[in-house]
């Protein structure tokens, strides 16, 4: 057997014996969602606008959501994450659920707007605020009129980094600006413009999720192991040594280098 052909047997024995034996790569596991709110103002300018004296409006959470308050102002709406009912995979894509309720009254009952059912949706680079709704109102001049869906899209926005965290703990992340689909300008009106940036509206997530446990070395170092540096170092020097080029292979700086990573000193 020529050098040539020698050598290119063992680097193909260590190349082979190294592959037999590399650990496996452990799937990425998305860590566990333990508890999380979220937020929503919808727009903030318009919440002022339901408070103002013109409009006389009344605002109401139920169902485990809360309204925010400052300088006596609702400025923002709080809701729990439904953590059975939500999921996550390991791109922080997916669905969260959130409990809670709100209805906004005002003109006298000529405005009457209720959501519920919210969700947050999240895929790739885009996401959207979903719900149930009713809005019943009329404008001057005009009969009372009722508009209802269910599970609508209401306003999207874009999504910059993951929802989920590599090694578990907290993550917060505020997407703004949000623009209103078509059934957010069905509830909330014509004055807005479906797909047109808010700047002054936001969606807020913050979410705990349980820290990620170190894993188990799979192939702890052991001599005696046969996926040891060691097995596989006597692998090559007993492929070598059936092809009977054992005693000039080890010779060359090559092999020596490469038997070297294997076998004990």
């Amino acid at each position: 057997m020529s050098r040539t052909s020698t050598l290119a047997l063992v680097t193909a024995a260590t190349v082979a014996s190294t592959a037999l034996f590399a650990p496996a790569a452990s799937a990425t596991e998305t860590p566990e969602l333990l508890t999380g709110n979220a937020t929503w103002n919808i727009k903030e300018s318009f919440l002022r606008y339901v408070q103002s004296p013109f409009t006389a409006g009344t605002i109401t959470a139920t169902k485990g959501a809360e309204t925010v308050e400052a300088d006596g102002k609702v400025v923002d709406f709080k809701f729990p994450v439904n953590v059975a009912d939500s999921a996550l995979n390991e791109k922080g894509e997916g669905t969260i659920d959130l409990d809670g309720a709100f209805q906004i009254v005002g003109h006298k009952g000529a405005m009457d707007i209720q959501m519920s059912d919210f969700k947050i949706v999240i895929n790739g680079n885009k996401g959207h605020l979903q719900a149930d709704y009713v809005r019943k109102g009329a404008m001057p001049g005009s009969e009372p009129s009722t508009s209802t869906g269910d599970d609508k899209p209401i306003i999207e926005f874009d999504v910059k980094e993951s929802l989920v965290p590599a090694a578990g703990g907290k993550k917060e992340i505020t997407f703004t600006p949000t623009a209103m689909t078509e059934s957010g300008v069905d509830i909330f009106g014509t004055s807005y413009t479906a797909g047109k940036p808010l700047k002054d509206s936001k969606v807020g997530v913050s979410l705990d999720f349980k820290k990620a446990e170190k894993p188990a070395n799979p192939n702890p170092a052991n001599p005696d192991s046969s996926a040891s540096p060691a097995a596989i170092g006597g692998i090559v020097v007993a492929v070598l040594a059936v092809l009977g080029g054992l005693a000039f292979a080890t010779t060359l700086p090559q092999v020596q280098a490469m038997l070297g990573q294997f076998l004990p000193r």
